[in-house]
């Protein structure tokens, strides 16, 4: 059952539980007025026993910086995409 998460402290206590963590590009549509847009973001992903936990960054930047620093709590991470690989 999936759960998206927009607090950054709330998905760092759902790694303490968590089995694997994936990292990748994703994209969500916008409504602008000419019409929808698509606009690169970074999920990370924690998958727990019950619940596959997202957070979604709409910086990809930033969320770079996010998987860095949760390195450590989150032992087993896997990298989806290719361009990620150096960056992270």
């Amino acid at each position: 059952m999936p759960v998206e998460v927009t607090s950054r402290d709330e998905f760092v206590k759902v790694l303490d539980r968590a089995v694997e963590c994936r990292v990748k590009i994703g994209y969500r549509r916008i409504e602008t007025e000419e019409g929808r847009k698509r606009v690169r973001v970074l999920k990370v992903k924690a998958r727990t026993p019950g619940y596959l936990y997202t957070i979604v960054f709409n910086d990809v930047n930033e969320g770079i910086e996010f998987v860095k620093s949760i390195r450590e709590k989150c032992k087993n991470t896997i990298i989806l995409d290719t361009e990620l690989q150096d960056k992270v």
